[in-house]
């Protein structure tokens, strides 16, 4: 009885947990980051994209968007799945036939840089962060 009670002081009510980056791509519900820049294999320099051209909407149900406002407003954006492997610290996108492989750099609440691992026509890396007012 008294080992019970000894252990439960040393705990302290308080509880680790391991970062799911789920959660941080979809917001807990649904939540939409903006390519800001990407760069390609045979270029060092980040290419700008314009506001809201390329748009990301992870749901935490495990579905993903792709595309611009127009595209969103028209229905004719892209919709497919993501799944984020916590172990591998890489986050597979797919859509129709394609399947993406990215390696999270740094992600947090401001910015995540995706590495891409596999891919066909992708940028080397993407610089993607939550949409943010119009400048």
């Amino acid at each position: 009885m008294c080992a019970v009670i000894l252990l439960s002081a040393c705990i302290n009510g308080e509880q680790t947990y391991r970062v799911d980056h789920t959660f941080l791509l979809s917001g807990g519900n649904s939540k939409v980051w903006m390519l800001k820049g990407t760069q390609m294999n045979t270029n060092s320099e980040l290419k700008n994209n314009a506001w809201g051209e390329v748009l990301f909407v992870f749901y935490l149900t495990g579905e993903v968007l792709v595309g611009s406002f127009g595209d969103l407003d028209r229905g004719t954006f892209d919709k497919g799945r993501f799944k984020y492997f916590e172990s591998k610290n890489e986050l597979l996108i797919s859509i129709a036939n394609e399947h993406w492989v990215f390696e999270l750099e740094n992600p947090s609440d401001e910015g995540i840089v995706l590495q891409t691992k596999k891919g066909k026509n992708l940028a080397s890396l993407m610089h993607l962060v939550p949409l943010s007012l119009p400048n």
